[in-house]
């Protein structure tokens, strides 16, 4: 391990100076006649800051798999003292990527289908102590992990319904059939405000409050909506009602503020080019 472990987490380098002088140097008449000793160790960067950049310390670890967890604590122990506040401070860090005391944790929740379920989980840290060998193993190596990591291989993948060509023009799939879509930036919303009656509570904060009359006034949605061509529907350019939850639930609907003006089937060579087929040339 490296001696000078603690300082190459923990130290960054100097920072420059914002207004530091490059180029050719002042001529002597034109520097201060008087000038403070810490003013220009500022001025040229002179400072150190401090930040944790603990990838050294994760790739000693992971060099250190198949050693004995003791001989590779005790090397560590050696170059980063208890009795000085930051390397003890990267000793802590320890935790963070080894197990010494392996356990598995079992989760259990309520899902949506009805019923609980329970899973065993592994630790979070990528290596651990083999409890029977006392050997530093990664956690990757372990058979649960492996067949972890073959089911998500095997699981089915998505199709793909979408090939974005370009920031107007993308393809897509509709109904077995690759189109070339023309796509075109929602209009900029225009609110106009307007004077309306609306029924709310006259104590907000109190539920059984009466329901009263009160005259507000609400910014609505004054820009037409515009028709998407691919599913045939109107987009607003905006919600009906310039809100912040309003806006919310827009942004959730439409989060991409374009819509589809122009389509077209693509001919043979295009599918061939782009490595496509349509799903009704491959049942025919």
């Amino acid at each position: 391990m490296r001696d000078d472990m603690a300082r190459v987490i923990v130290e960054r380098p100097r920072v420059p100076a914002y207004n530091s002088r490059k180029g050719r140097r002042r001529p002597l008449e034109d520097m201060p006649t008087r000038e403070g000793m810490r003013r220009s160790h500022a001025l040229r960067g002179d400072r150190k800051e401090l930040n944790e950049n603990l990838t050294p310390l994760r790739r000693y670890l992971e060099n250190q798999v198949g050693r004995p967890w003791d001989k590779v604590y005790s090397e560590i122990a050696a170059h980063l003292r208890g009795d000085s506040t930051v390397q003890q401070h990267v000793r802590d860090h320890l935790c963070d990527f080894v197990a010494v005391k392996p356990r598995r944790v079992t989760l259990s929740w309520y899902s949506f289908a009805g019923g609980r379920e329970r899973a065993d989980c592994l630790w979070r840290q990528p290596l651990y102590v083999d409890p029977v060998t006392r050997l530093l193993c990664c956690t990757d190596r372990l058979p649960e992990v492996k067949a972890r990591r073959r089911r998500v291989q095997q699981q089915p993948r998505k199709p793909v319904d979408r090939i974005s060509l370009a920031d107007d023009r993308e393809l897509r799939l509709i109904r077995g059939l690759w189109f070339e879509v023309q796509l075109a930036p929602l209009p900029a919303p225009d609110y106009r405000p307007c004077r309306e009656v609306q029924r709310r509570p006259l104590k907000p904060y109190d539920r059984r409050s009466r329901i009263v009359d009160v005259e507000v006034t609400v910014r609505r949605l004054a820009t037409p909506s515009v028709r998407d061509v691919v599913t045939a529907g109107m987009i607003e350019a905006g919600p009906a009602i310039d809100e912040w939850a309003a806006w919310q639930d827009y942004r959730r609907r439409h989060p991409d503020r374009r819509y589809a003006v122009a389509k077209r089937v693509l001919s043979r060579r295009e599918l061939r080019r782009h490595r496509l087929s349509n799903a009704q040339a491959e049942d025919a």
